[in-house]
């Protein structure tokens, strides 16, 4: 499913249009972008969690030339999944 799908299962659903349901995905979306840009976990009851992880500087090699190189440190967003919902998943699938 793409937002596009997305907005139209959820406006839908909500009786509401779809450029209404738009606006508030949007805002959501922008929320939780803000959050993870300032650091926040992000936690969704039923859903999961937003976090950023951070990840170490560390040195690699370029396989071409086999030279050293470093790698700086990184955020990376992360997710995980509320146990509901992964209960509600595997009981899917079963």
């Amino acid at each position: 499913m793409n937002k596009k799908q997305l907005i139209q299962s959820m406006a839908h659903k909500m009786n509401i249009s779809q450029v209404d349901t738009k606006q508030q995905l949007d805002q959501i979306l922008k929320a939780i972008h803000q959050g993870l840009s300032e650091g926040e976990k992000i936690y969704i009851p039923q859903f999961g969690t937003f976090e950023l992880r951070f990840h170490l500087p560390k040195t690699g090699r370029n396989p071409q030339t086999g030279e050293t190189i470093e790698i700086a440190g990184f955020n990376q967003p992360s997710f995980k999944a509320a146990p509901s919902l992964k209960l509600m998943l595997n009981d899917t699938v079963a």
